[in-house]
């Protein structure tokens, strides 16, 4: 039986002229996914309010539509809350989630979420944003928090500045508190984001006491969020934004990357969206090794397009035979001609 199966292979990967002769009628394997985002986010932005944030707060405020561009693609239910990194014992405020939350109901919603983030420069230059994060998901009796959890309703936190975290426990002690919190270690249910400094070299002059957030990039990493340079997206008219629209899909659950169960041989691989399959010439998807955050190494993957991405409640298939995804000439995106 296994001699068969070999043979059956190879006589499929011999016959093949290119990637759109993909006539096979059985496969080695079959992955399913389903594109299926949550129908309530709570997103907790936590913003650095030390002496060295303004234009960042600024270049953040100003970005709501793109912050939210996913959630309405979804139809998701969002909620977001802003606190700020200030955890001094002399601030009456730590760790209090600033009110009315923010929702799709938000009259002026763009106003009240750049007023929410433009949280000023006054605070402590002991940022620590974790443990702020954790006080507010955490400490909800008879405080503004209270309404912010919703049970129903999928977690992220983004964290936003331009120094290092300065909070007392470590840093898996905290994403296990987070995961606790929504009772599921699962990326679809609670990831976490960092927009902080990284290369400091391109950081702007006035941003002279900034310090690298290796902390927040680690628990991005182990969650499934976002890891973002602050300092490189300040350097192009459209850096921070696009930045932004990266935090906007993955909060919002929305996917344009499948992760492969295995190698695959490449032009063997058939994707469908429902029912029609996808021939890998229309632009619309390609292979890629991505790097997978959560296990910290790169993975054979289907990319969607974002412009043509799988829409809610669709289910995507790839089928493949095993074996080494280097094939010079299989189609990838770049050389496919534009729709």
């Amino acid at each position: 039986m296994r001699s068969n199966r070999l043979l059956l292979a190879t006589l499929a990967l011999t016959s093949l002229a290119g990637c759109s002769d993909q006539g096979f009628t059985s496969f080695d394997i079959v992955d399913v996914f389903r594109q299926n985002p949550p129908d309530k986010v709570d997103v907790l932005m936590v913003v650095d309010n030390s002496c060295s944030m303004d234009p960042y707060q600024t270049a953040l405020g100003s970005n709501f539509d793109q912050f939210i561009s996913w959630f309405a693609e979804a139809d998701v239910d969002y909620q977001i809350g802003v606190v700020t990194t200030d955890m001094d014992l002399g601030n009456p405020n730590r760790g209090r989630i600033t009110t009315p939350y923010i929702t799709p109901d938000t009259a002026n919603a763009d106003a009240v979420f750049s007023q929410q983030v433009a949280v000023g420069i006054g605070g402590s230059g002991y940022e620590m944003g974790l443990e702020a994060a954790s006080v507010a998901l955490t400490d909800l009796a008879g405080t503004t928090n209270a309404g912010f959890l919703r049970d129903d309703a999928s977690l992220s936190i983004i964290v936003v500045s331009d120094e290092q975290d300065s909070s007392p426990l470590g840093v898996n002690s905290y994403i296990n508190e987070f995961y606790d919190i929504k009772g599921a270690r699962n990326r679809d249910i609670f990831n976490a984001s960092a927009l902080v400094a990284v290369n400091l070299d391109v950081c702007p002059g006035a941003q002279t006491g900034s310090s690298t957030g290796t902390r927040y990039v680690d628990v991005a990493r182990q969650t499934g969020g976002v890891a973002a340079d602050m300092c490189e997206a300040m350097q192009s008219a459209d850096g921070f934004e696009n930045i932004v629209f990266d935090l906007s899909l993955t909060t919002s659950r929305l996917r344009n990357v499948y992760f492969l169960s295995e190698e695959p041989a490449l032009r063997t691989l058939q994707v469908s969206v429902e029912d029609d399959i996808i021939p890998c010439d229309t632009g619309r998807w390609h292979f890629e090794w991505v790097f997978d955050e959560t296990i910290g190494e790169d993975r054979p993957a289907v990319v969607f397009d974002l412009r043509n991405m799988p829409p809610v409640g669709a289910q995507i298939a790839a089928r493949f035979f095993r074996g080494t995804a280097v094939d010079d000439e299989f189609c990838q995106a770049d050389d496919a001609p534009a729709e």
